[in-house]
């Protein structure tokens, strides 16, 4: 396939898991790594179609700021590939009591082993009205966060605030990738619009309010420390008009 189609035809996909999106992205990407007027246009198209997958921001941002793009487009996709989310999670999983009940609001892909790991928790179903008050733990997923706020499903939001009010511990589930420095967190949801295709479904939770915790590589954080700990550049010029 010819490198602008793979861009579309990437650029275009629907619902797909983050780790194959950002792999055919780091292939489509890569075909421009010669070209940096090319990358930056490449990356530029890419999000503009899919600014709510914090991992994309992620490839380009370390796209554009590495002597060697394609490269470092491998290596981001193995560090992906090679993500302990799931293990930190389980981790902190295994400090709740047996017989305690967790709800789980969004996709878990890959982290749904770390709930499997502990069949003495009582899971509960997330369209139960009453399943944020008889929660001890309520688990969140996000493929894009900043220091303060993220993108989750708009369902989510709800059932935080609920937990919140009930005081609740609320876990936001990220990964590799998916918590952004604060300057690339206000770069790209200065251009979220809810009518884009990408952002239908979702909603911006406050992390600051709401969240307890963000399940990250390197373990539980507070939404502040997992986006100090983001390996993100900044790179302004990825989001000029």
């Amino acid at each position: 396939m010819h490198p602008i189609e793979r861009l579309r035809y990437v650029a275009r996909a629907g619902v797909v898991p983050v780790a194959p999106l950002v792999r055919e992205s780091a292939v489509a990407l890569s075909s421009f790594a010669d070209d940096p007027k090319g990358l930056l246009t490449s990356c530029r198209r890419l999000l503009a179609r899919r600014s709510d997958c914090g991992p994309l921001v992620w490839l380009a941002a370390r796209m554009l700021a590495a002597m060697d793009p394609r490269s470092e487009a491998r290596r981001v996709v193995s560090e992906l590939d090679a993500d302990t989310t799931g293990r930190e999670l389980q981790r902190g999983l295994d400090s709740l009591p047996a017989g305690s009940s967790v709800l789980a609001v969004g996709e878990l892909d890959a982290f749904a082993a770390a709930l499997h790991d502990r069949p003495d928790l009582r899971y509960l179903e997330p369209d139960d009205p009453e399943a944020a008050v008889a929660a001890d733990l309520v688990l969140v997923t996000c493929d894009c966060a900043g220091p303060a706020y993220g993108l989750v499903g708009a369902e989510a939001v709800p059932v935080a605030e609920e937990a919140h009010r009930w005081g609740t511990p609320v876990w936001l589930i990220t990964g590799a990738g998916r918590v952004l420095p604060g300057p690339m967190w206000d770069l790209l949801s200065a251009r979220h619009r809810p009518d884009d295709p990408p952002m239908r479904g979702l909603a911006v939770l406050d992390l600051d309010r709401l969240v307890t915790r963000v399940a990250t590589p390197s373990g539980l954080r507070t939404p502040a420390e997992a986006a100090r700990l983001s390996d993100c550049p900044v790179v302004p010029e990825l989001f000029a008009p």
